[in-house]
């Protein structure tokens, strides 16, 4: 169950104040600084906030990654750096945020939500990341060290795809597409659970098979909590009307909103499966217990009789003939014995077994 972060550190705050919202991160911020074009990278790590690169004339791409955002001094250092709206350092730190984009002054503000898949509980877990863009920078913030975005910085690193070739409009084009081609492992490998799991349930339905289809919905809930805004998110890119998005960027940035409505498709899709998985799960137990109750009345069925034989045998009567017979005990055993076996065969041919 997702927690429910508190908002009420910030109650009778100014706008623009500097409050966490959510939990606190024990680990250090790391921030580091990739300047990169065409035929040139480097790439060092900042240690001092006097070091913060500003955006390169020479047409190069800057790009300040910024990894852990508990040190509240380096927060407004960043800030005052590159002039960024108090606005907008405000919802940096609040780590509950639906994914959005913002214009500021000449500045993009994008909010994106990380989603990871847990290989040891299968659960999924969740971090915000923020994205400034402005002219020829880009500045990302996220909650804590280690991401899904390393394969960008080794795209930086060795040259290969486009992202060096294109403006720091691409670059943000380029990490909310990993993000979201992570969305697509979640929801394949949710897909593959509910065909597994579809499996179990035709052939024979347990107790915890319902508790793995409740598990499942929740985390397809999830996913679309965040899935519809990133869709909203990259539509809205496509359509803003801003200098700081190159013309030919809008036609990848619409390619990555056909992914999220390809997203949301599958989760739909997936929903009615759980449906009907549920409905199949509920059947599969009635049928069961439709069996165990015709088996259990056709046991009494065929007792009853006997039950008669054995309670007027039973009678303590001094003049019953068949008591002082020498075979009167096989006899009846024969006769419930016979009495069984045709009722057993009537069924059968009623198909009621």
């Amino acid at each position: 169950m997702k927690k429910v972060r508190s908002r009420s550190g910030k109650a009778g705050l100014p706008p623009g104040s500097i409050v966490r919202v959510g939990e606190a991160n024990a680990t250090p911020a790391a921030m580091k600084v990739f300047n990169y074009g065409p035929d040139h990278h480097t790439e060092r790590d900042i240690r001092d906030l006097a070091e913060l690169p500003m955006p390169a004339q020479d047409g190069s791409i800057t790009w300040l990654d910024i990894d852990g955002l508990d040190d509240d001094t380096m927060i407004r250092t960043v800030g005052e750096r590159y002039g960024l709206h108090p606005l907008l350092l405000e919802d940096v730190l609040n780590f509950d945020h639906r994914p959005k984009v913002e214009e500021f002054q000449d500045t993009l503000f994008v909010v994106a939500r990380m989603l990871s898949l847990d290989e040891e509980t299968g659960g999924i877990e969740m971090e915000q990341v923020s994205f400034v863009l402005s002219r020829g920078m880009l500045i990302s913030f996220q909650e804590r060290p280690g991401d899904i975005l390393e394969p960008i910085r080794e795209r930086i690193r060795r040259n290969l795809g486009r992202v060096r070739k294109h403006g720091a409009d691409y670059l943000l084009y380029a990490l909310l597409d990993v993000i979201v081609d992570n969305y697509f492992l979640i929801v394949e490998n949710l897909g593959e659970r509910i065909q597994e799991l579809e499996r179990k349930v035709t052939v024979r339905p347990g107790n915890e098979d319902l508790l793995t289809i409740q598990e499942i919905r929740s985390l397809l809930i999830t996913v679309t909590r965040y899935v519809t805004p990133t869709r909203e998110l990259a539509g809205r890119l496509n359509t803003l009307q801003s200098e700081l998005i190159d013309k030919g960027t809008r036609r990848y940035i619409n390619d990555l909103q056909d992914h999220t409505v390809y997203i949301a498709d599958s989760i739909n899709t997936f929903r009615d499966m759980l449906t009907n998985l549920e409905n199949t799960y509920h059947a599969g137990v009635n049928m069961r217990m439709g069996q165990v109750m015709k088996l259990l009345t056709v046991i009494s069925t065929i007792f009853i009789p006997l039950t008669f034989i054995v309670g007027v045998y039973g009678m303590n009567f001094d003049h019953m003939p068949e008591l002082h017979w020498r075979f009167g005990y096989y006899m009846v055993m024969g006769l419930m014995l016979t009495i069984s076996l045709v009722m057993l065969l009537w069924f059968r041919k009623k198909r009621w077994l």
